[in-house]
């Protein structure tokens, strides 16, 4: 954490246990803004699934690659979280899809329903109130926001 800007930004790399090596190094520090237990926990169930999407997705289940994790509290009372990776894009179509697409609960005896795309970033949607996902000279930024009030 810049004690300087109140910011948290580090960099990690890239495997299948990164999640967790985040939201225990981020999670200590939301928790030093005060906010409400339930937002924390809303906010790190995000951000597990966008550091998990990142191994995934944007490299290829490969790990060693390099992504960052920033977060911090805006003027306006908004907590602002954002994974930045250099790896494969999103396609520009999957967040606008989300608002038309219904979320699919899994179903123990139907496993066609346990895979289901994109529901990890629905419960990131609904989390949230405000997603944005932009790339930028080969760094791919997913940029969540939640009112801290």
């Amino acid at each position: 954490m810049d004690v300087s800007t109140g910011t948290f930004h580090k960099q990690y790399l890239s495997s299948l246990e990164a999640s967790r090596e985040v939201a225990e190094d981020i999670v200590p520090y939301w928790n030093s803004l005060g906010l409400d237990e339930s937002i924390v926990g809303q906010m790190e169930l995000c951000l597990v699934e966008v550091v998990n999407n990142v191994f995934e997705h944007a490299y290829g289940n490969r790990d060693g690659d390099k992504f960052e994790a920033t977060s911090y509290l805006s003027s306006a009372n908004v907590l602002i979280v954002e994974i930045s990776d250099f790896g494969q894009s999103m396609s520009n179509d999957v967040l606008e899809d989300l608002l038309s697409t219904d979320f699919v609960e899994p179903v123990a005896d139907d496993p066609e329903t346990w895979l289901q795309s994109r529901r990890g970033l629905k419960i990131i949607q609904q989390l949230s109130d405000k997603l944005e996902y932009f790339s930028h000279q080969n760094r791919n930024t997913l940029r969540l926001e939640r009112s801290a009030s």
